[in-house]
């Protein structure tokens, strides 16, 4: 499965590659269907199965290829640049935070159930997202109001991706593992979420978006008070 649209654009391009084989300019007809076939495999979309338990927080983003991973866990407070748009009543937050290379899937997914309240786009610089680039880099946010308090999804542009794309609006309910958005080529995304909550990933973890599981609410706790366990 792709990202609507692509199928359709490569088979044209499929067959605009085919005219320099034709006329034996070979060297030209494999670049072209060397870069399809990148094409292809970034705008890949396939189908993920969230777990059923509604208290298990999942990944939002992939980072399961060369260097994509989970690279910060922390606690983020009033440093954290968003911070008050996705806690208004003020408070900190727990910080997961994934780096997508350009062979991961990049389509992000929603890491929990409940209505969208808050979505703001930010321009900025296209700096190496491997940096702690928040504060400068174009970035787009997604606030989900669940039973358990606020949890705010954060794509943020890289130094090759320039587009953050958005599909979901303020006011709309999603499912976790609804599709949320995308980001074009290497690029990463934060998840912060409220303090009631047990983070069940480490540092270097590989997540597969909507069906990799990276914390947990608990039920008897329903605060936006934190702590990492």
């Amino acid at each position: 499965m792709f990202v609507k649209g692509v199928a359709k654009r490569a088979s044209f391009l499929v067959s605009v590659a085919t005219i320099p084989l034709l006329f034996g300019y070979h060297a030209i007809g494999i670049l072209m269907f060397t870069v399809i076939a990148f094409m292809m495999q970034f705008f890949r979309d396939p189908e993920r199965i969230p777990p059923s338990d509604e208290n298990l927080i999942i990944a939002p983003a992939d980072g399961r290829r060369l260097s994509g991973k989970i690279d910060r866990i922390e606690r983020v407070g009033s440093d954290y640049p968003l911070i008050d748009r996705i806690f208004p009543d003020g408070g900190g937050g727990i910080l997961i935070s994934t780096f997508m290379s350009p062979f991961d899937v990049h389509v992000n997914r929603a890491p929990v159930s409940g209505r969208v309240i808050y979505t703001e786009h930010v321009d900025g610089r296209f700096r190496v997202a491997r940096s702690r680039v928040l504060t400068e880099n174009e970035k787009n946010l997604i606030v989900i109001r669940t039973d358990y308090g606020n949890v705010g999804v954060v794509q943020i542009a890289g130094f090759v991706a320039r587009r953050i794309v958005q599909y979901v609006k303020e006011g709309e309910y999603v499912e976790r593992g609804d599709r949320i958005g995308m980001i074009r080529f290497c690029s990463r995304v934060d998840l912060v979420l409220p303090e009631n909550c047990e983070v069940l990933v480490r540092t270097g973890s590989r997540p597969m978006a909507g069906e990799t599981v990276v914390a947990r609410f608990n039920p008897g706790k329903k605060t936006d008070e934190c702590a990492v366990k």
